[in-house]
């Protein structure tokens, strides 16, 4: 990949998060931290899009006090936001993933990945959860976009034997959102199950 000017690529950014553009956002965080794997503007930028999905007041609150912070050329200006975000743990390979090129990302979502809304038409057309998720399980990512629908996917998952797998999937999201109440409990029963 040729270099890029990081300064244009971070504004870019900037503007998508405050469009409320968030894929595009975390693509362009993304693609400044490949370039620039230490960058903190771009850490935080890249953590706050991704709270963004969950919270946005809550995320556009936190980048507002960090813009603020930087103009008033506060010299520890990352080290307090990421204090305010501490909760949420950086992963710069799930970041990776998510590079500029949009033909890649197309395809790749064409070609590996269904969204939860069309993978619920799956279980509706194969008559199960069970059988539908066989049939992607090991080539195929659902991609989920709201909490409620990731719950209800770790309840099937669980309700299907698949606790493993739901337990793999409670433990990533934890590791992101590990003050999420909700999250906590349905991960403790998952992993108390488990064990049994």
């Amino acid at each position: 990949m040729h270099k890029v000017d990081i300064d244009k690529i971070k504004q870019k950014a900037e503007n998508y998060f405050y469009k409320g553009e968030y894929k595009k956002a975390l693509q362009n965080f993304s693609l400044a931290l490949m370039q620039s794997p230490n960058d903190k503007e771009s850490q935080i930028g890249a953590i706050l899009t991704d709270m963004a999905n969950e919270n946005e007041d809550k995320a556009h609150a936190i980048f507002e006090y960090y813009q603020i912070t930087k103009e008033i050329e506060e010299e520890n200006a990352e080290d307090i936001i990421e204090g305010l975000i501490d909760s949420v743990d950086f992963d710069l390979e799930l970041l990776n993933q998510f590079i500029s090129d949009e033909e890649f990302l197309k395809d790749y979502e064409e070609n590996n990945s269904i969204n939860y809304d069309d993978f619920k038409k799956h279980i509706a057309g194969r008559g199960n959860f069970k059988t539908a998720y066989e049939d992607i399980m090991f080539s195929t990512k659902v991609l989920i976009n709201n909490k409620k629908d990731f719950f209800n996917f770790l309840e099937l998952l669980v309700a299907n034997g698949y606790n493993d797998a739901a337990l793999s999937y409670a433990e990533s999201a934890l590791s992101v959102f590990s003050k999420d109440l909700k999250l906590q409990i349905l991960f403790k029963k998952i992993k108390k199950i488990n064990e049994n």
